[in-house]
């Protein structure tokens, strides 16, 4: 018997388990706001959380929250720079853009999303194999080494 598990925010959005239940992945905001950062050009806050919002990894998106403290850790690390723009209407506004250093970073995070991408499709592949063998032979599920 399967029980699908979803948050209050979620249920019925859709098949199989909400990962907002699944746990957080909050460790990738950092690579999602510097490709954010990288696609716009500069931005202010506000408009890297609208954008980063689509690459969440998880159901729960991207907590506004999160993204403005990676964005100040981020430029603590000078990743990115930031600057007060003054000659709009309405408040001054933190504008960031990435620096150098922070492309570079971002190349990192590629190096080591690709391998972990790769470890997690195959844990997926795995964990179906194995519920499906169980669910044929009613039994526990041997796997045989990838």
């Amino acid at each position: 018997m399967s029980r699908e598990r979803c948050c209050h925010r979620h249920r019925g959005a859709g098949p199989g388990p909400c990962s907002c239940e699944m746990g957080n992945l909050y460790r990738y905001c950092e690579p999602i706001v510097l490709l954010t950062l990288a696609r716009l050009g500069h931005a202010h806050g506000y408009q890297v959380a609208q954008a980063a919002e689509p690459l969440a990894v998880t159901h729960a998106g991207l907590d506004n929250t999160v993204v403005y403290q990676t964005l100040r850790r981020l430029e603590d690390s000078g990743y990115v720079v930031s600057s007060w723009e003054t000659g709009g209407r309405g408040p001054a506004r933190r504008i960031y853009t990435l620096t150098d250093t922070g492309r570079e970073h971002l190349r990192e995070w590629a190096a080591v999303l690709e391998p972990l991408a790769a470890s997690l499709d195959r844990l997926a592949r795995d964990c179906r194999a194995a519920s499906d063998r169980m669910a044929r032979e009613d039994g526990p599920a041997v796997l045989a080494p990838a």
